[in-house]
Order: structure tokens, then C-alpha cells, then sequence
């Protein structure tokens, strides 16, 4: 096989590269805003109302549930609550690096990994591009040198599909840029509306949390008498 025809090979596989990075591409995007879709809860107040009222009366257990029914379960909220009820016995602080440590892990963990995968492509589009561009370009000049009578048509059309390979590149580079762009302000948009929504149950808990232990401790001493009133010094 000559030379020529082995670059040829080689800038067809380019191609099926190209091809299989667009298909990659729209197959990520896809999964981002799905799961952009159900981590998202757009109207919180009806899941904070009740876990105000189910805390409200120590019923933490049903509210455990009612994160974990199937309307909640999958959104950032509804996993984050229901991991601050089961370690509502820790320390405030605590439980807040809980739920940072949550929401990286479990929430965002996966979209992270596929927006990575999207910025991949991104930067190897045109890469893979100019490399199918060069290899079509070298075994067209390879034709030229290698024959005597070079037909204008037949080289046009090589030096067209060498272009056509950096098109290519550049057409599958841009619309994932900025859907790598969207999905990335979305991201923003659910990590600081699910900290305040998190916030609000972290206010409701924590005067309930604080009342439990002072019960507990008072619970503790029975024995123990109450503290004498300070008697009142006159000044003198």
C-alpha cells in the first residue's frame, strides 16, 4: 500500500473521529439538562412549609419520608433536607459541612463529570479538525508529485474534504462551548438557590434542635435545684 493511500486511511478514521465526538457531544448535552430537569425544584415553598410543620411537631421521620417520596427525591433540595434531619443530632456546623460535602458528591458529582466530557470535546474538535485537514492535504500534494498529469477536478476535490475536516471540527467545537457555557451558569444558579432554600430548613431546625438539648440537659439533673434569684446590694 502506498503512502499516499495509508493518509488517506488515516483521514477517513479523522472523520469517524469527528463524527463520533458530535455524537458523544449531543448525547452529554442531553443527560446534562435532564438532570439539570430533576435536580431543580421550582417552587420550594410547598416542601419547606411542610418540613416546617412536620419539625415543628417531632415528626422528623415523616418528613424524612416526604423528602423521599418520588416528587422530591430527585431534586437537590429534597436530598439535602433529608440528609440534615438524619444528622440533625450533630452540630449546626457539622451538619453544614454535611450538606456541602453532599451536594458535591451526590448532586453535581455526575454533571460535573459529563460537563468535563463537553469541554473535552470542545477542545479536541478542531484539533481533530486540522489533523484530518493536514493528513487529506498531504496525500493530496503526495498525488501531485506522484504523477505526471494531475486532473484540476480530482484535486480540487481532495483539498475540499481536507477543509471540510477543520469545518467539521469547528461546527461540533462551537455548539458545545456554549451549551458547556449554559449548563455551567446553570449549575451556578442551582448551587446558590438550593444554599438559600437550605438555609430557610436550617433556620427552622435549629431553634427546635437548641430547645431538645436544653430539655435533655435539664433532663439529666433532676436533683439539681433550681438557681437562687442575686439578692439585690444597696448602693452605698
Amino acid at each position: 500500500m502506498s503512502v499516499t493511500r495509508i493518509i488517506d486511511s488515516f483521514g477517513y478514521v479523522i472523520y469517524g473521529a469527528l463524527a463520533f465526538l458530535a455524537v458523544w457531544g449531543g448525547y452529554n448535552a442531553i443527560l446534562l439538562y435532564r438532570s439539570l430537569g430533576k435536580k431543580t425544584l421550582k417552587d420550594p415553598k410547598p416542601l419547606i412549609l411542610q418540613i416546617q410543620e412536620l419539625c415543628q411537631a417531632r415528626k422528623f421521620d415523616a418528613a424524612i419520608s416526604v423528602c423521599q417520596s418520588p416528587a422530591y427525591w430527585h431534586t437537590a433540595l429534597g436530598q439535602l433536607i433529608a440528609v440534615a434531619l438524619k444528622n440533625r443530632s450533630k452540630p449546626l456546623a457539622k451538619t453544614k459541612q454535611l450538606l456541602v460535602t453532599e451536594f458535591h458528591t451526590e448532586v453535581i458529582a455526575e454533571m460535573e463529570n459529563r460537563l468535563g466530557s463537553v469541554s473535552t470535546i470542545v477542545r479536541m474538535g478542531p484539533l481533530l479538525g486540522l489533523v484530518g485537514t493536514v493528513a487529506s492535504m498531504i496525500a493530496a500534494f503526495g498525488r501531485i508529485g506522484s504523477s505526471a498529469k494531475v486532473n484540476p477536478n480530482a484535486l480540487a476535490s481532495d483539498i475540499s474534504l481536507a477543509l471540510w475536516a477543520t469545518g467539521a471540527g469547528l461546527l461540533i467545537a462551537n455548539p458545545m462551548m456554549l451549551i458547556g457555557n449554559d449548563v455551567h451558569a446553570k449549575l451556578r444558579r442551582l448551587r446558590d438557590r438550593t444554599e438559600r432554600q437550605l438555609q430557610d430548613v436550617l433556620d427552622i431546625l435549629e431553634p427546635i434542635e437548641a430547645q431538645d438539648a436544653a430539655a435533655a440537659a435539664r433532663a439529666s439533673r433532676p436533683g439539681e435545684p433550681a438557681p437562687a434569684p442575686a439578692r439585690a446590694t444597696s448602693p452605698r
